[in-house]
């Protein structure tokens, strides 16, 4: 099987999360962004062949010992906004599709700063953890929902190009109708549980957050913009079988609003690809999106989600992004991994004659940056 060289094409990564505007204080710390489970377990990051295959990335591009001790003591030395151009250099990107929402922005660089090293960037606002703090600030529910109302509707303006959602981390992907009335109570008892004088509202009520969910679409819709959607593998505390995307076919089917934007099915919905896929197939406003850093899958399992949406999606509805999330490396290594993966994929595509050589590059300059720039560069 002869893979296809990807190498010189440009990467928008579709779905990233800022990296820190300081580098991590010890390798615990610098494990973390690689590990989904448990803060205190972060070591058995180090045990998964994907980390090693990133530490010995590294280490080529660094020049020194292929050993994570090593790899960071280079890493740290270097100064943080410069390590991020370097790795926004050698990942060939030109695009950053940004959740703003995590890690907490006071410790990541800004859009502005993102930019400046070098790339595009299109930030999203991430609507669960804006109505969480907008919460936290008003007694009254028909308040909250003005002021929630307002920064949606207005987030173009403040500069976002599209609305990210973590419903499956919160009550699920299985958004019910959901009337005002519902809503108000479900508002009730969230402030109800919350402690005094918190900052935020970690929002889990299903009524409320459904009803919210609808109401974003709908300013996606009137604003043109994309909702991506986390789907499938995540953080431990996550409720995996309601993060399966195929929850999200009652509202597809019962809501025009929710089939007039497009949703961006996120980390190619592991364990759940094929219902993804699926989704994607039937639906024209749904998309596909492959990530390959972050969770840290390894090349089989990122070859078994190209393969399958590949052979299922609507080639113009595939992207690709690194997840990467909180390390400027993590920026260059999926790329470099998705320009790797996607090459062997197609490439078993022209071997088995279902698209030409030129079709398959067509495609990969598509899902590599033509896709993503559709979505949120309007272009």
């Amino acid at each position: 099987m002869t893979a296809i060289d990807l190498t010189a094409m440009p990467f928008i990564d579709g779905h990233m999360h800022p990296p820190y505007r300081e580098h991590p204080a010890d390798l615990d710390a610098y494990r973390w962004p690689w590990y989904e489970g448990d803060p205190a377990d972060t070591v058995l990051a180090a045990d998964t062949a994907p980390y090693r295959w990133a530490i010995r990335q590294l280490a080529a591009e660094l020049g020194c010992e292929p050993t994570e001790q090593a790899v960071f003591e280079q890493v740290t030395s270097r100064d943080a906004a410069a390590w991020l151009t370097d790795m926004i250099a050698a990942g060939g990107v030109t695009g950053l599709v940004a959740d703003m929402g995590y890690p907490p922005p006071h410790v990541t660089f800004s859009p502005q700063e993102l930019a400046a090293a070098g790339a595009e960037v299109a930030p999203l606002l991430r609507i669960e953890l804006r109505a969480g703090v907008i919460a936290a600030e008003c007694e009254r529910f028909d308040e909250f929902l003005d002021r929630f109302d307002a920064e949606l509707t207005g987030a173009r303006a403040a500069g976002y190009v599209g609305l990210k959602s973590v419903l499956a981390y919160r009550s699920g992907l299985g958004a019910e109708p959901a009337g005002h009335a519902e809503a108000a109570a479900a508002y009730v008892r969230a402030r109800a549980g919350a402690g005094e004088g918190a900052d935020t509202l970690f929002l889990t009520e299903k009524p409320l957050l459904d009803f919210l969910f609808e109401r974003a679409l709908e300013v996606a819709r009137r604003e043109d913009m994309a909702m991506q959607l986390h789907c499938g593998y995540g953080d431990r505390d996550l409720d995996l079988p309601r993060s399966n995307p195929w929850l999200l076919r009652p509202l597809l089917e019962r809501s025009a609003t929710a089939r007039a934007v497009p949703l961006v099915l996120l980390h190619g919905s592991f364990p759940y690809t094929g219902e993804a896929a699926v989704l994607a197939a039937i639906y024209p406003n749904v998309y596909f999106d492959v990530a390959t850093c972050v969770p840290p899958f390894g090349e089989e399992i990122q070859l078994q989600v190209w393969r399958t949406a590949l052979a299922m999606v609507p080639l113009s509805r595939i992207q690709t992004s690194t997840d990467a999330a909180g390390l400027c490396e993590q920026i260059a290594l999926g790329a470099r991994q998705a320009r790797r993966s996607l090459g062997i994929a197609l490439g078993e595509l022209v071997e088995w004659d279902a698209l030409t050589l030129a079709e398959a590059e067509r495609v990969a300059e598509d899902v590599l940056a033509g896709t993503a720039r559709r979505l949120y560069f309007g272009a």
